[in-house]
């Protein structure tokens, strides 16, 4: 367990980069969040989705009243790292600095691309021990294209790598800073739905699925081997119904289907009880380069 100093101010950050981060949005999503969690002494904060956590440290950093907070992914590589940065960050840094002291060693773009190959071949034999998976899986985030986390139907990580001339793979600093903040978080992994227990009045869930495609080409939700379908959007509007009745406030980000057709109305009649609100985000990921760019986004909630 990382041991913190009364002397540092530990301002933590997304470890990995992740597809559908929310950092560029956290200033829109701040002037949504329920104006109730502000004067709340002690707040439960929740992600059933935690991802690449740009909020997670975002709201650790800014709300000193979150007094526990949980994270669950379904993604159990990605938990693995959550875990292992929260309570043995001094070795994965250890860990971390060889494998960067090996890969920057090598000069020629096509050995680099060889080194990247092998350990991504390791690290989808899921022999590796908790520390060591965790290691990889921080490596190939920072080398691998576009810093992408993709797998195939089998489970496997199938990004290319990346050509970068410059990456760092240790981010001591910021390890650091995320494994004090970690401390008073509880990481699980598996369905959003089993966080539900954790709902309550003083409770505050920020639910960041898997986007609903705008198009067949636009589709990019691979994070797990599991796929999040319409089916799966409806049931996990269900799951925002209770959290509603067990007096829990929460909010909801997805994608805008009418940015493509104003005739969808999907998430508009899925979510006519709540409120809801459109903003306009930056997206890099479009199999079309053309199409990359701004976009309406939604944010929904029980209390904007």
């Amino acid at each position: 367990m990382f041991q913190s100093s009364n002397n540092i101010n530990y301002i933590g950050k997304p470890f990995v980069k992740w597809v559908g981060g929310k950092r560029q949005l956290l200033s829109v999503i701040e002037e949504t969040l329920p104006k109730e969690i502000l004067t709340k002494k002690a707040i439960t904060y929740v992600e059933p989705f935690v991802g690449g956590g740009a909020m997670l440290f975002w709201m650790l950093n800014n709300f000193s009243t979150i007094k526990k907070a949980i994270i669950n992914d379904i993604n159990s590589d990605l938990t693995n790292a959550y875990i292992i940065v929260r309570d043995r960050v001094n070795d994965l840094i250890s860990l971390l600095k060889d494998i960067e002291t090996t890969y920057l060693s090598i000069e020629k773009e096509e050995k680099r691309k060889e080194f990247y190959l092998l350990q991504r071949e390791r690290y989808n034999t899921k022999s590796l021990d908790e520390l060591e998976n965790a290691a990889l899986f921080i490596f190939l985030n920072r080398t691998c294209f576009n810093g992408l986390y993709r797998v195939n139907s089998s489970g496997l990580f199938n990004v290319p790598f990346g050509k970068y001339s410059k990456v760092t793979i240790c981010d001591k600093e910021t390890l650091l800073s995320d494994s004090f903040l970690l401390q008073k978080v509880e990481i699980l992994t598996g369905d959003f739905n089993q966080t539900i227990k954790y709902a309550k009045k003083d409770s505050f869930f920020y639910i960041d699925p898997p986007y609903k495609p705008l198009s067949k080409t636009s589709s990019f939700n691979s994070y797990s081997k599991e796929t999040f379908d319409d089916v799966e959007q409806i049931r996990l509007k269900h799951f925002c119904d209770n959290l509603n009745d067990r007096n829990s406030l929460w909010i909801l980000s997805n994608s805008d289907p009418k940015s493509n057709d104003d005739n969808n109305n999907f998430f508009d009649d899925l979510y006519s009880a709540y409120q809801i609100k459109r903003i306009l985000a930056f997206r890099q990921v479009n199999s079309n380069a053309q199409k990359r760019g701004k976009l309406n986004e939604l944010l929904i909630s029980n209390s904007i």
